[in-house]
């Protein structure tokens, strides 16, 4: 039997390993939110949660696309199906974490076992679905992992293998190890496998919440979307897994370089939204010509938009319709109406007269997933047929 016992292998510190550790720091320390309004980035902040949840999905073999689960939302059908559950389930328990997680919170079993319960409510138990037979629960069987040849461990020992899982996450590091140890605890997850089903979906979702505690703060300005790293080339994220269940000093390193290196590139990539005219040249202007063009929004809504989207604070007020050529009173409040009724213009604050577009649950996601699919925030992963 392998000892439950999980450590950090000591990298050597000139490596290439050790200088993804460091960029990951500087990344981790960065002062966010600088430029985009906070109106704007949380509205761009949910729709990577819709890349997170259904990435992770679709890794386990949900074949909902992008387009689908979009149309869904635009659409807002109570889709009832099992695979649509899956991924609001999915959704809730992201909301779980952020509601919940911070500097000082224990990811203890309570909270794991809470996690797991979210993400396997109202499923079908295993073979016929993504549910629990056991939801909240250690498994009370041994289990095979597919297109594996490990065995995780047998589940009359899996209560210490999980305890010593808990004090692996919640021991007190140094900070150059602590990115170690969120990419180790991906792995040894995965390799004791301690819930019937459902293991690598909660491995994702224990990653997002280590990186929070760690000091990625979502609710500070910052984007995470820890899965994309899995979900661009599914067989390599399957092989460095396997290649670390050897639990080999040089195999468990390998696989955190290739996770942390995965995370540094998206982080890297997406810290781009947090760039003003970035986010108004390539993502919010081409989505307004794109629902122009389907004719979603006339050429005055077009005009209006395009001008809220460039003003500074990215706002827009009645009164300033003037330098578009709305002269009267009735007339600027009648095409204010007709954006908040449309769904697309919105207060800034409830009841308030500075609106903001409104992008990320109405028709206009459609042009705000293209223009990021074109900028390449988006894996052809997300939209394949499986």
């Amino acid at each position: 039997m392998s000892s439950t016992k999980i450590k950090i292998p000591e990298p050597e510190w000139g490596s290439n390993l050790a200088n993804v550790i460091l960029s990951l720091e500087k990344l981790r320390s960065k002062q966010l939110f600088g430029e985009i309004p906070s109106h704007i980035f949380y509205q761009l902040k949910d729709i990577f949660q819709i890349l997170e949840t259904l990435g992770s999905a679709r890794i386990e073999g949900n074949n909902t696309t992008l387009v689908e689960y979009i149309d869904n939302i635009i659409e807002k059908r109570n889709n009832k199906d099992e695979k649509h559950r899956e991924i609001v389930n999915l959704e809730k328990a992201i909301q779980f974490i952020e509601d919940h997680v911070d500097s000082t919170t224990a990811i203890n079993s309570a909270f794991v076992f809470e996690l797991h319960k979210i993400i396997t409510k109202n499923l079908s138990a295993p073979p016929y679905g993504e549910g629990s037979r056991f939801p909240g629960m250690l498994r009370k069987n041994n289990v095979s992992i597919k297109n594996s040849t490990h065995t995780p461990p047998n589940y009359m020992l899996l209560q210490d293998y999980f305890e010593a899982f808990l004090d692996f996450i919640n021991a007190d590091y140094k900070e150059q190890y602590q990115l170690l140890m969120v990419a180790i605890a991906h792995h040894r997850f995965s390799y004791i496998h301690p819930f019937d089903n459902g293991n690598g979906r909660m491995g994702r979702l224990l990653n997002y919440a280590l990186l929070i505690k760690l000091g990625f703060q979502v609710k500070k300005g910052r984007i995470i979307n820890p899965s994309s790293v899995f979900y661009a080339d599914r067989k390599k994220y399957y092989d460095m897994l396997a290649k670390a269940d050897s639990l080999k000093d040089k195999d468990v390193l390998a696989w955190a370089e290739y996770f942390l290196l995965g995370l540094k590139n998206e982080l890297e990539k997406i810290d781009s939204l947090l760039n003003r005219r970035y986010v108004q040249e390539k993502i919010l202007l081409p989505a307004l010509k794109s629902s122009l063009d389907r004719k979603y929004i006339t050429e005055r809504e077009y005009k209006i938009l395009k001008y809220s989207i460039f003003k500074d604070g990215m706002t827009i007020k009645a009164a300033e319709l003037d330098a578009l050529g709305i002269k009267s009173s009735v007339n600027k409040s009648r095409a204010i109406a007709a954006l908040r009724k449309k769904g697309i213009l919105r207060s800034v604050t409830e009841g308030g007269r500075i609106y903001t577009i409104d992008f990320a649950n109405n028709y206009l996601l459609r042009g705000v997933i293209e223009s990021l699919n074109k900028e390449e925030f988006v894996s052809d992963f997300l939209n394949r047929q499986t």
